[in-house]
């Protein structure tokens, strides 16, 4: 096998362009049978003793939003108290930049929180995580599909569960402006969705807001999806295989898409000058007929609502004569742990009974009345918010496409954050940036 196909066979397993489902009302009256089963054993095997393993952990829920997590840890250290779990809960940014840190001196606790991709697989390749291969068909098919558990794999190994998905691109539309521009449903193609554009600035109304002061809101929320529409989502593993090229017109293409929307005026005027929160808000406050963010921000949404916003969601359209799948949308899992690949005996058994225990039924059904949309086949809880059910409903047949910035190295994510800012502004051509990352690759 060439060096450029060994390459390729692993980056296509760490950004699976292939379907992966994100529904969740789906009930597991047969297939969930199992597992429930095998929870129950779990959680009623008490032991009368004192800790007899000990285990450390690192993760980054520590706010509100997290409470599924923080909950599937007590119960453990509850009902498993031969086990004891030394916990340390550590704010985003700080976890991120210890994890470098004490991977870099190989000094990692025994389970710690893991990101798809670019993020995992350095730490693969250092042989600072270990397969769960041996336990995966505790949730194959069972709980999580095959898809759907290949986010956190590496050539074909599995490395962590999944515990969420986020999906980095939904427009999120005011139904009411978008009637009174003259669309009683939302654009299915990109000339339409353009018409859509013109038609809400004839109107007075800021089509989309954007929020782009941070640079990667564009390349995240936009580009990710907009570029797969062009260029199909097997391109970014291509590119960094040596196969394809950032000059090709299918990427150029993209890229201009982007730039056509800022001639046609899509955007706020101060849209590199705000945040996507204050997009978001400027949403909220019916000064935008658009914002296109994550699954995620829904969360935020909910809290801020004014009563009587009539709110809509829609997948970006179809591009006429793309390579793209139009059911594809930019996105990755999320929440998933990882055993130090020095566990072994005692602890390495400890380790999988807390996996087996906290990946379950019960994490992803309090994740759902939370707002997050899950890797797992499980019912939705009645309390589901209607605009969560919304997006449950959309969702529930999409692919997911790489998202730019977990896929590429530093170096090329920094060109195109900064590029695709500078195409709004007219300071860089599609063709100039296009090639800038061509040159960029290694």
């Amino acid at each position: 096998m060439k060096a450029g196909d060994q390459l390729m066979k692993k980056r296509s397993a760490k950004i699976a362009g292939g379907a992966l489902s994100v529904a969740l009302a789906f009930s597991l009256a047969a297939c969930g049978g199992s597992n429930t089963e095998d929870t129950s054993k779990n959680e009623g095997g008490k032991s009368s003793s004192g800790p007899q393993v000990e285990l450390t952990l690192w993760q980054t829920w520590t706010d509100s939003a997290s409470q599924p997590q923080q909950d599937r840890i007590k119960a453990f250290q509850e009902q498993h108290p031969e086990i004891k779990l030394n916990v340390e809960s550590i704010a985003h940014d700080q976890y991120k930049i210890k994890l470098k840190t004490n991977a870099a001196g190989k000094q990692l606790p025994d389970i710690f929180q893991v990101w798809t991709g670019a993020e995992l697989e350095p730490l693969v390749d250092a042989g600072l995580v270990s397969s769960l291969d041996n336990i995966k068909d505790h949730w194959k098919d069972k709980l999580i599909s095959e898809d759907n558990l290949a986010q956190y794999q590496i050539d074909g190994k599995q490395y962590a569960i999944p515990g969420g998905m986020n999906l980095t691109n939904i427009i999120y539309y005011d139904k009411d402006l978008v009637a009174k521009a003259g669309y009683a449903a939302f654009p299915d193609s990109f000339t339409e969705f353009k018409s859509l554009i013109t038609a809400l600035n004839n109107q007075k109304v800021t089509p989309i807001a954007l929020g782009n002061k941070a640079k990667w809101v564009l390349q995240s929320y936009y580009f990710s999806t907009i570029g797969d529409r062009f260029t199909g989502s097997d391109f970014l593993p291509a590119v960094l295989a040596g196969q394809k090229k950032f000059t090709d017109p299918e990427f150029v293409n993209g890229l201009k898409a982007i730039e056509e929307m800022v001639k046609l005026k899509a955007f706020n005027s101060d849209m590199n000058s705000i945040d996507n929160k204050q997009a978001i808000d400027v949403f909220l406050q019916g000064k935008s007929g658009m914002v296109i963010a994550s699954t995620s921000a829904l969360l935020d949404m909910l809290t801020k609502i004014p009563e009587g916003k009539n709110i809509g969601m829609a997948i970006f359209p179809q591009v006429e004569g793309g390579k793209g799948d139009p059911m594809a949308i930019s996105g990755s899992a999320q929440h998933g742990l990882a055993l130090n690949s020095q566990l072994s005996g005692a602890k390495r058994e400890a380790a999988e009974t807390f996996l087996k225990f906290f990946y379950d039924e019960k994490l992803y059904q309090s994740m759902i009345s939370r707002g997050y949309l899950s890797p797992a086949k499980v019912q939705a809880p009645a309390d589901t918010n209607a605009l969560h059910k919304q997006l449950i409903e959309l969702t529930a047949n999409i692919k997911v496409a790489p998202v730019y910035d977990a896929t590429l190295p530093a170096n090329l994510t920094d060109i195109i954050n900064n590029g695709l800012q500078a195409i709004t502004v007219d300071a860089m051509t599609p063709e100039k940036l296009a090639a800038d990352m061509q040159k960029a690759v290694k």
